[in-house]
């Protein structure tokens, strides 16, 4: 109210001054009264005036009501504060009471790819696992029945001593049989049998001659029963150590040592 009486104030204020211009132009005018087109211009001016006043003073008043509509609307509707810390206290004691639940649910449609799922990842741990138990040749052919090697504690092949007394004392060898045992241990992957041949480890190609020179003192059954065992004792010049399987010493019997050290006696010495 206040803001629409200090509008018609200077609606009034302007208005007396339009007219004191107006009457003291036209007392000036050369005619005594002027003429009809500065009459007429007086007559514009005072209207545009007028107009100007009046809607300033109508969007005045318009502006305050609808300010005045929207105060009162949130008056009634907003709560008050009181009413917003009652609500928050009990927000609050409602969150201290439940406690805090954390649910999966699967649809019907995502089942079936759930249930693939854990069945591919148990399939795998236990194929990891029995892999992992099972020690498998590197390259080659499956073991023949018979041949499996069976690590015992008291078969275990000794990997320091005198290699001359343990050597000794294997059994006979049985070339045939060491033979399949290069094709299934896992030599036949690292190992080449031919003359010049490059594989992960040096050529068989007349090894038993090659080893009686490797480490002096040593003779060929003894040196290839080191290089077995202990595949890091001696590393041929050019390899690299840590390449060949380190269980071996576990994983042969005494026979089956023989074997292989009666194969290679056999087949690669004096190769031309």
């Amino acid at each position: 109210m206040r803001s629409f009486g200090s509008r018609l104030c200077v609606v009034a204020a302007a208005l007396a001054a339009a007219l004191t211009v107006a009457g003291r132009a036209w007392a000036a005018s050369p005619a005594q009264g002027g003429s009809a087109v500065f009459d007429n211009l007086i007559f514009v001016v005072i209207a545009g005036v007028l107009m100007a006043l009046l809607a300033s003073v109508a969007g005045g008043v318009v502006i305050a009501v609808v300010a005045s509509s929207v105060s009162r609307f949130f008056r009634r509707n907003l709560p008050t504060d009181e009413e917003m810390a009652e609500l928050r206290d009990e927000l609050r004691a409602v969150e201290q009471r439940r406690p805090i639940q954390i649910r999966i649910r699967i649809g019907p449609s995502a089942e079936p790819f759930v249930l693939s799922a854990v069945g591919f990842v148990v399939c795998l741990l236990i194929l990891s696992l029995a892999l992992s138990a099972v020690p498998q040749p590197v390259r080659g052919e499956a073991m023949p029945h018979g041949e499996e090697a069976q690590p015992t504690e008291s078969a275990a092949l000794p990997k320091e001593g005198d290699f001359g007394k343990i050597t000794d004392g294997l059994p006979a060898g049985n070339p045939e049989n060491g033979e399949r045992l290069f094709n299934t241990a896992g030599c036949v992957g690292c190992h080449s049998q031919k003359k010049g041949e490059r594989l992960v480890g040096p050529s068989f190609y007349n090894l038993w001659n090659i080893a009686e020179t490797r480490v002096p003192g040593m003779s060929a059954r003894e040196y290839l029963y080191q290089s077995i065992v202990d595949p890091n004792a001696y590393i041929v010049e050019g390899y690299q150590a840590g390449l060949m399987q380190q269980n071996y010493a576990a994983i042969l019997s005494p026979q089956q040592m023989a074997d292989i050290l009666a194969w290679i006696e056999t087949r690669h010495k004096d190769e031309p």
